[in-house]
């Protein structure tokens, strides 16, 4: 056998081997896990900037959208199964499917939520919003905003989370809002940060087709401080986020 011959084997065998391994990648990727990155504090203080979330892709079923770029595979969903009320879920933005978002589940369809004074409304009955002596503080650009920390029980969930609001008890319109009445195969988020967030309280979101659903965070695998660039490599040790890693996302 001539060393071309010999050549053309061995490459065949790595090429085999490489695109083997590149396929069980964007099969996992695609259809168990995928970790992202926090790039706005929309969900402090639950998730800050520079947590990464593990999502677990099969939580609600899969869409095109699970899969890396959204290629047009199939339409709907299958396996479909749906969101419970204050899950946090990774979603596709409505206008532009190459953008993911992450907030909590506060509308399931056909219910009407509304926002009176800062308290969400779920068909009426309001979350119970207790507040916390600890401050957040949330950074933004150049600007600098102490918030204040409630901890939030939805209505019909066992489990509650803490919000933070700027001021408090609210007199902005994202905080005493329209009601809301969540079509069939949608879905209602918000952010909880409650100031700061682009959700679906704003026009130009609206609500979240099933169909865009990506999975359900589960945990912070990983937590990176102070604006550190991952290439910035001589900054990990003195800025990882020890007390967060594995974190579990309620």
């Amino acid at each position: 056998m001539s060393v071309v011959e010999r050549f053309k084997r061995w490459w065949k065998k790595e090429a085999l081997s490489f695109f083997g391994l590149l396929f069980c990648a964007l099969a996992f990727r695609s259809c168990v896990y995928e970790m992202f990155q926090i790039p706005s504090g929309s969900m402090e203080p639950s998730l800050l900037v520079g947590d990464m979330p593990l999502v677990e892709k099969w939580a609600y079923g899969y869409s095109k959208h699970a899969i890396l770029l959204s290629p047009p595979l199939f339409d709907g969903r299958i396996f479909s199964s749906s969101p419970k009320r204050g899950e946090v879920v990774v979603f596709k933005l409505p206008s532009d499917h190459s953008t993911n978002l992450i907030k909590r589940v506060i509308g399931l369809p056909g219910d009407r939520i509304q926002v009176i004074r800062g308290i969400v409304h779920v068909n009426g009955e309001p979350a119970r919003l207790s507040p916390l002596e600890t401050k957040h503080l949330h950074e933004h650009e150049q600007s600098r905003f102490v918030t204040e920390c409630y901890e939030e029980t939805l209505p019909g969930c066992a489990e509650s989370h803490v919000v933070a609001y700027y001021p408090p008890a609210a007199s902005s319109a994202t905080n005493n809002t329209q009601e809301f009445r969540v079509p069939e195969r949608h879905y209602f988020m918000m952010g909880d940060n409650r100031d700061f967030s682009k959700d679906c309280r704003y026009k130009d979101i609206g609500f979240i087709h099933e169909d865009l659903l990506i999975g359900r965070a589960a945990h912070v695998v990983y937590s990176m401080g102070n604006g550190v660039r991952w290439w910035e490599f001589w900054r990990w040790f003195q800025n990882i986020r020890y007390d967060r890693l594995w974190n579990r996302i309620i």
